[in-house]
């Protein structure tokens, strides 16, 4: 994980935490579907900010593999000739 990614997600702990508290409290106080509701955005907050460079650097690479393997089938074929 590079820098500019750990102060990103940093930044997303710091807006979910306050989302992850309200769900608690929510909890606490009985409102159950509430209180889950809000954990539940607060996880995916956190968790999609945490797979989100993997996913990032996934696609990149796919995209890079389909387009250097069609310009070398390419190159192949203008020597062929």
């Amino acid at each position: 994980m590079k820098l500019l990614d750990t102060i990103t997600l940093f930044g997303t702990v710091v807006l979910a935490a306050p989302i992850g508290l309200l769900g608690v409290e929510f909890l606490v106080e009985g409102r159950l579907v509430a209180g889950a509701g809000f954990l539940f955005v607060a996880l995916a907050l956190v968790v999609g900010g945490y797979l989100k460079p993997s996913v990032n650097g996934i696609v990149a690479d796919t995209v890079a593999d389909i387009v250097t393997e069609d310009s070398d089938a390419r190159d192949e074929e203008t020597y062929k000739d």
